[in-house]
């Protein structure tokens, strides 16, 4: 091996970045080729939906780069206007007319017109001889939507809307019906998570039959193992039968997202740094659960302690519920967390099943409706903490869906205590 080839562990194995030398195509899956098929169509948008970390930008990063098509986040598009803004610059291209209409004592009145689009600039005159003695400007410049469709008429250029979930509801409409004016020049490609997705598209009746779905489904422990496989293998790395990326893999939730930063998190526990020469055997854990809850507290997911704190109470009091085992007490935010993170690596939970759940683990169970009443405030505490990311968890046709493999894999490992009632600290 050339020291060309010799690779940092930090390069290999990325989180929350696009993995050139870890990229799975996930072939059986046909994800890849479901995108080219759409790109060869027309007259169709794409929405590309799954779980929260689960590879969808890493798929349009792959095929589509951002030197090859408009990236747009969700989040800029408060109106149109920065939608056809973002077409316009990158493209490079502006359209303004400019006369300019000078009169004089001469033979008669000239006018100079300068026009400029795609970066060129055209100027003509047209008039007798002048004498200046009066100089008027008048100028127009076109409509970012009239610029954007002519450019893209020139180059139809593929665009991206990332999470575009994140797109304002007061204009969210207004975005869809612009999207489906572009169809008309180009591909459109939506990536959204799964449950706040595309209502408004769906809702919009000119959208009938133009919109070509693809899901992304959570990975299989086998697709995550040949993440690991290949990144070992970048690294001179022998992994014997698989043993430690198969627990690294079972342990991910699903999310590449998750078992690139575990790879990372042993592979630099174990002080290799980079590309080993001559290649070594990877030692398989000793204590897998010291390992795993020293990921988990290095990363505690943000929202955590806002969800286990529940809603502002206003002075009232929460019952407190115990353990029947003994080992404490907690109020009913607290009673969810616990038993969700009995119920293994789950993503998803009828509310039934996490009453039973609670029913099984405390005293002083909760009613049903209290249960799905207190799911509705965790669920507004995840969308008003999720920052610039996903939300961490939703409730959602009567199931709590756990949107962040972090949480969920830190309510698994983490080293966090049962929290007290408000009014029992």
């Amino acid at each position: 091996m050339s020291p060309m080839d010799q690779k940092r562990t930090v390069e290999v194995f990325v989180a929350g970045r696009y993995p050139a030398y870890t990229y799975n195509p996930r072939s059986t899956r046909k994800q890849e080729s479901e995108v080219r098929r759409y790109l060869d169509d027309s007259g169709k948008a794409m929405t590309v939906s799954g779980p929260s970390k689960s590879g969808k930008t890493v798929l349009l990063q792959h095929l589509l780069p951002e030197s090859d098509a408009i990236w747009i986040n969700g989040s800029e598009l408060v109106s149109t206007d920065v939608l056809y803004n973002k077409i316009i610059d990158f493209l490079g291209i502006f359209d303004m007319y400019e006369v300019q209409q000078q009169t004089g004592s001469g033979l008669g009145a000239g006018v100079k017109v300068s026009a400029k689009f795609g970066g060129t600039g055209v100027e003509a005159n047209a008039g007798g001889k002048l004498t200046d003695s009066e100089t008027k400007t008048f100028s127009r410049t076109r409509s970012p939507a009239d610029v954007a469709m002519q450019g893209l008429a020139e180059l139809p250029v593929p665009i991206v809307i990332d999470d575009f979930h994140y797109v304002p509801e007061l204009v969210k409409l207004d975005i869809v019906r612009a999207i489906k004016a572009l169809l008309m020049r180009t591909h459109v490609i939506m990536i959204a998570v799964p449950h706040e997705a595309f209502d408004a598209v769906r809702q919009e009746p000119d959208m009938n039959g133009r919109v070509w779905n693809l899901q992304i489904s959570p990975w299989e422990i086998e697709e995550l193992v040949e993440v690991a496989q290949t990144g070992f293998a970048v690294l001179g790395i022998v992994d014997a039968a698989n043993k430690v990326s198969t627990q690294l893999a079972t342990a991910s939730m699903g999310a590449p997202f998750l078992m690139q930063q575990l790879c990372l998190d042993y592979l630099l526990d174990e002080e290799i740094i980079g590309t080993q020469m001559p290649a070594i055997d990877l030692p398989d854990s000793s204590d897998w659960n010291t390992f795993f809850t020293g990921v988990a507290n290095r990363s505690v997911p943000g929202v955590f302690d806002y969800l286990s704190r529940g809603p502002k109470t206003h002075g009232q009091e929460r019952s407190e519920r115990r353990l029947k085992d003994g080992s404490g007490s907690t109020d009913i935010y607290g009673a969810i967390l616990y038993a969700v993170a009995r119920m293994g690596p789950v993503a998803s939970v009828h509310y039934t099943d996490l009453w039973h759940k609670i029913d099984e683990l405390f005293f002083e169970a909760p009613q049903s409706q209290q249960v799905t009443t207190s799911l509705g405030h965790l669920r507004n505490i995840a969308r008003e903490n999720r920052g610039t990311s996903d939300a961490a968890l939703d409730y959602k046709d009567d199931s709590l869906h756990i949107l962040d493999p972090f949480l969920s894999f830190y309510l698994q490992h983490g080293s966090w205590a049962l929290p007290i009632p408000p009014g029992k600290q």
